[in-house]
């Protein structure tokens, strides 16, 4: 199993997202979509992340962010989540992902 650590900006907490663009290539290029819904990537990402049923999406290619994000207000209030904490992204085979708070 691998992983990478993305810090949370001000702008992921407003606007209910995770930046990938810094570790973009840690993803299938076959995960990454269009603009749009119209353009969904070939292969859908299962992602994890323990508030609830998981999450089946791509990623948005041109914002560089999970497409369906939803759940991610909800993640970052059950862990109280800020503007410089950190999360981790774990590949957890096949295209299923787990993401959860980096606690140090």
């Amino acid at each position: 199993m691998s992983f990478v650590v993305i810090e949370l900006s001000q702008g992921n907490i407003n606007n209910d997202h995770l930046y990938l663009s810094s570790v973009i290539e840690f993803f299938p290029p076959s995960s990454i979509g269009g603009k749009n819904v119209e353009f969904l990537a070939d292969s859908l990402l299962e992602v994890h992340s323990g508030i609830g049923e998981p999450v089946i999406t791509d990623i948005a290619g041109d914002k560089k962010i999970f497409r369906k994000r939803s759940w991610v207000r909800q993640f970052f209030k059950d862990h109280q989540l800020k503007p410089g904490d950190k999360v981790v992204i774990e590949h957890t085979g096949g295209n299923r992902y787990h993401v959860y708070p980096a606690r140090a």
